[in-house]
């Protein structure tokens, strides 16, 4: 389900992702906001966003309940084409999801990093979505770097398993891991461990059993 919603909602110092033509969604910061111009920093670098300066792309902020998105076209600067600017166009887009409800869920998480170089192992998550997963982060794990997840929802079943993106910094010890594929059978498992501790809580909150 979608709505229209009035521009601009972004803010400075927001983490956002920007989603680009044939590369896909990359971690950025907000820079600055001028007009209908969003001036974005991106957390990693990455050679393929310098050609594409011109052509339309979109930034998503992800909330609680689902993602607001923004329309517009590209222009790329810096030495590295890390500094984007994309001239917004029209309303943002709220993609209303309950699979993005965060539920807070202490889990074993084994992440294994996909990059040379860049260690990881076993932790555990802090909360939990329809999209992703804040976990403890032992080893100051960069921005940007591809993962591979391995999430056990329950202690003697199979673990949920699917590759990752970290995009959000919420502190040197604390990373979030966006869920970039995952297999539907895992995605409907998680759902239901979601709505479960959702309603859990729920009724915690009532004082009802």
């Amino acid at each position: 389900m979608a709505a229209t919603v009035s521009t601009p909602l972004l803010e400075a110092g927001e983490q956002v992702s920007v989603v680009l033509p044939h590369v896909g969604g990359l971690p950025a910061t907000v820079e600055g906001i001028q007009g209908s111009s969003v001036k974005l920093v991106l957390a990693v670098p990455d050679d393929r966003v310098k050609r594409l300066g011109g052509q339309q792309v979109a930034i998503e902020k992800t909330s609680g309940r689902g993602i607001q998105r923004y329309t517009g076209v590209l222009s790329v600067g810096g030495a590295k084409g890390e500094l984007l600017t994309v001239t917004l166009q029209g309303d943002a887009e709220r993609v209303q999801r309950r699979s993005f409800v965060r539920v807070p869920a202490i889990l074993p998480i084994n992440v294994i990093s996909l990059e040379n170089g860049v260690s990881a192992g076993e932790t555990t998550t802090l909360n939990v979505s329809g999209s992703g997963v804040l976990i403890k982060d032992k080893w100051r794990l960069p921005l940007g770097i591809d993962v591979r997840i391995e999430l056990r929802l329950e202690p003697e079943g199979e673990p949920l398993r699917a590759l990752g993106r970290v995009v959000r910094f919420s502190s040197d010890e604390e990373k979030g891991i966006r869920i970039e594929d995952i297999a539907r059978t895992d995605e409907d498992r998680l759902i239901k461990f979601i709505r479960e501790r959702e309603r859990a809580e729920l009724r915690l909150a009532r004082g009802t059993t």
